[in-house]
């Protein structure tokens, strides 16, 4: 299977061939804003499987999960494309934001994170596990 997707003015570009280590929707207060949503629909991959071509930008801050959290996005259309751990934790997965996908189909939901943040409006359809912080390991 092949994963492709981009930004919204077509700048920053991404191919994966690999199967999704995980996928989920986190409704942490970052991925809210980060998204402008009740949560972000993610795809974890490891860096070697993921080519990203085009610019992007980078903010980097203290995640949920108390690791630095990077996002890039696109500094033409300001779409937020993927993230990973930055500088401070390379090798990270990279995750990347399924509203990026060229077929949003491929998309396909394991779990819920943050739970314990998410808005009563922003209700997961299908039934898959609900966490109320990380996946426990």
């Amino acid at each position: 299977m092949t994963i492709k997707g981009g930004c919204l003015c077509g700048q920053v570009r991404y191919s994966i061939d690999a199967e999704p280590l995980y996928a989920g929707f986190c409704h942490c207060r970052d991925c809210m804003k980060a998204t402008g949503s009740g949560f972000g629909a993610f795809m974890g991959f490891r860096p070697a499987d993921v080519t990203i071509t085009g610019d992007t930008r980078r903010f980097t801050k203290t995640g949920g999960s108390g690791e630095p959290t990077a996002r890039y996005f696109c500094p033409s259309c300001g779409s937020t494309v993927y993230g990973d751990g930055g500088e401070a934790n390379p090798g990270r997965d990279i995750t990347i934001y399924a509203g990026t996908l060229d077929d949003p189909e491929q998309f396909r939901p394991q779990a819920a994170i943050f739970t314990h943040s998410r808005p009563s409006w922003a209700r997961v359809m299908g039934d898959i596990p609900q966490y109320e912080g990380m996946v426990p390991h």
